[in-house]
């Protein structure tokens, strides 16, 4: 899917404003600020505005075809343009970076489960109890599940509350779907090297533990990725991303991409190498509440 995107905020000072756009001084104010931060917020702001009018007049059918057709994803947007579009534009990233594709993308109301708070999850196994108590079926294994009781009108602007708060890695409004993507891919690199994925990926759900290893992973990444292993990976891996895009087309630059994971902190290169390969022994080290691998690092710097 192809967005037109105008090179400037200007552009929208004489347009019609619908309900989710971030508004002109909003944008302005962040142009002021001159800061690579602010610059990044604002490209996402200005790019989401233009992905927004153009899902105004979107056909989500269309879109499941094209998915479908390009992809081999299996897709039910319940009639959402904008889900429709983010997935569109995501699945189109993870196509140029070459990374496995997410197997179905489901728009499900997850009111009522203990999904309920969430934006959006992955599967990681071929039952859910959650899933199966409210929907009466399984879902398959590395779909994308999309809560539609969320109003995703206002996708930018909780993006940037939560990145203006750390608790996110990005303020980018295809965060919530390049990091759903990011644990599909990495649950099929586990399944492929070590056979029972699932296994391996529960063991990286266990909280982190390691006050040293939760600060290195608030100061290079977000509040969010310092809980739990997987969610490390997904943040770390979706700023990565993020970073690589351009802000004219959305669509990455390899090179970036590359460049951006080479300058990784030599610790959290190897937590990401340890937890995208299932490394359990090496992630133990970082987890647990002794983290003897990381003091040894530090006196190696220090």
């Amino acid at each position: 899917m192809k967005i037109q995107r105008t090179n400037s905020y200007n552009a929208y000072k004489n347009k019609n404003s619908f309900k989710g756009l971030i508004p002109l001084e909003q944008l302005k104010e962040l142009a002021a600020r001159k800061t690579p931060e602010a610059k990044k917020l604002l490209n996402s702001c200005v790019g989401f505005n233009a992905m927004y009018r153009g899902a105004e007049n979107l056909n989500p059918d269309r879109i499941t075809r094209e998915m479908a057709d390009k992809f081999q994803i299996y897709t039910d947007f319940a009639n959402n343009p904008i889900v429709a579009a983010c997935s569109a534009l995501t699945a189109n990233i993870f196509h140029k970076l070459g990374f496995v594709q997410p197997t179905n993308i489901l728009v499900k109301d997850l009111r009522g489960t203990g999904y309920t708070k969430t934006l959006a999850f992955c599967t990681i196994s071929p039952s859910n109890y959650e899933l199966f108590r409210k929907f009466g079926e399984d879902f398959p294994i590395r779909s994308v599940i999309i809560n539609e009781a969320k109003n995703w009108d206002n996708l930018q602007k909780n993006m940037l509350r939560d990145k203006q708060e750390n608790y996110l890695s990005t303020g980018h409004f295809l965060a919530p779907f390049i990091h759903e993507f990011i644990h599909s891919a990495h649950l099929d690199n586990l399944m492929k090297k070590h056979g029972n994925g699932t296994k391996i990926m529960r063991k990286m759900l266990k909280d982190f533990k390691n006050e040293d290893t939760i600060a290195l992973i608030k100061k290079e990444t977000s509040e969010y990725g310092s809980t739990k292993p997987v969610e490390m990976v997904a943040e770390e891996m979706t700023e990565l991303i993020v970073e690589s895009l351009s802000p004219k087309t959305l669509m990455p630059n390899e090179m970036i991409f590359k460049m951006q994971r080479a300058k990784e902190p030599f610790q959290m290169d190897v937590l990401i190498d340890a937890c995208w390969s299932g490394d359990v022994k090496k992630i133990e080290q970082f987890r647990k509440k002794k983290n003897k691998f990381l003091e040894f690092i530090q006196r190696l710097n220090g």
